[in-house]
């Protein structure tokens, strides 16, 4: 049985930093020279937003910290943030539309980055008071939010740090960065199977326990198969009770966000990781939180 949702009076505060996005997920992938029938979802979305409302359905008070445009896209974003009990940040760009992605849930995504990549210093507050603090490698690990991401790293002012490496072609950046978290920070690493190959050299069980010589933590999401996490030389697995997914898209930052939310809450990492891979299936599956 994944773990109980936290109670109110263990709640941790929880900061997302990094990519918001309208999302457009698609039942079935184009076909050259065909129309085809699907099932179209529009929702917010983006790994840092989605990370933020995981963690605010695990019982955190959430806020999440980004740069949106001045349209529709982003009144949809404040619609859902606040719906979702997440307090938001969120500068306006009146020059760049907000990120969209066409995601197809046979697998693929096409992303425009549009005011994300516009995300400054400036846009991040002076001190990030927080129990936790979430930074998506979309905004860490590209140019144009990358300083924007350090900035939140260097000003964050709590325990538990988490760095989602987002993509394989990102994990080639990470592999090079030079990570130097504030001193006393706990920090989390979350990597799919091939962003932890690309890092470590690895397979997934391996790739943990080497990155978790640079993390306090290091979590391998595997999909429908779970998830492994390595700290210091113990490795511990969850298995995902997904039976059946809708789209994919969304469920690892679903999984990373409660996670983050769950260990800052005090919840041990076994436990934690269990109630994680509960969040990324219900996700996975377009279950209600």
């Amino acid at each position: 049985m994944p773990a109980a949702a936290l109670s109110p009076d263990a709640a941790p505060t929880f900061l997302a930093v990094g990519d918001v996005m309208v999302d457009v997920v698609c039942s079935a992938a184009p076909v050259p020279s065909e129309r085809l029938h699907a099932d179209v979802t529009v929702r917010a979305g983006g790994t840092a937003l989605n990370a933020a409302i995981a963690a605010a359905a695990a019982g955190a008070t959430a806020t999440l910290v980004g740069r949106v445009g001045t349209d529709a896209a982003a009144d949809l974003v404040s619609s859902e943030l606040e719906a979702r009990g997440v307090a938001a940040t969120l500068a306006r760009d009146a020059s760049l539309a907000t990120g969209a992605a066409v995601a197809f849930a046979t697998g693929g995504v096409v992303a425009m980055r549009g005011a994300n990549a516009r995300l400054s210093v400036d846009d991040v507050p002076v001190t990030l008071d927080a129990d936790a603090l979430f930074v998506s490698g979309f905004a860490l690990f590209q140019d144009g939010s990358a300083a924007a991401a350090q900035a939140a790293i260097d000003r964050f002012r709590g325990r538990w740090l988490g760095i989602d490496v987002a993509s394989p072609r990102l994990a080639a950046v990470a592999r090079e960065a030079h990570f130097a978290p504030p001193a006393g920070v706990t920090t989390v690493l979350f990597a799919t199977a091939d962003e932890a190959r690309e890092l470590a050299d690895a397979e997934p069980e391996q790739a943990a326990r080497t990155l978790a010589q640079r993390f306090t933590v290091a979590c391998v999401k595997l999909g429908a198969e779970g998830a492994i996490a390595a700290s210091g030389d113990a490795v511990v697995r969850a298995r995902s009770d997904l039976v059946e997914a809708a789209s994919p898209f969304g469920a690892g930052d679903a999984f990373a966000g409660t996670l983050l939310a769950a260990l800052a809450g005090g919840i041990s990492l076994e436990p934690a990781l269990e109630q994680a891979c509960a969040a990324g299936a219900r996700a996975a599956a377009d279950e209600p939180s």
